[in-house]
């Protein structure tokens, strides 16, 4: 079993994020998980996952969604780089944990 560590951000003043076409995340708190014994990015992203919470909200307006607007938690994970944004990715690569 690989061993993970858990990086926590409470965020202030990011762009939205638009998830996958369907809502747009407003983020409050990022928390990455990465891999200990990872020595190279996957797809570019260092962190295994990424847990955007945040105000969320449909990308159409009108269309009916449970709780929408509400506060909300996606992730994003290494094999689907395409829904991570780039600050999003250079945010992980920065905060990642470094190897003794």
């Amino acid at each position: 079993m690989t061993d993970t560590v858990t990086v926590k951000l409470h965020v202030e003043e990011k762009p939205d994020i638009v998830y996958r076409d369907r809502v747009i995340i407003t983020p409050e708190i990022i928390t990455f998980i990465y891999k200990l014994d990872s020595t190279e990015p996957v797809n570019g992203i260092w962190p295994i996952r990424a847990e955007v919470y945040g105000r969320r909200r449909m990308v159409r307006p009108g269309r009916w969604s449970f709780n929408s607007p509400a506060r909300k938690t996606e992730w994003f994970y290494q094999g689907w780089p395409e829904h991570w944004p780039a600050w999003l990715i250079d945010l992980g690569a920065e905060h990642r944990p470094h190897q003794p």
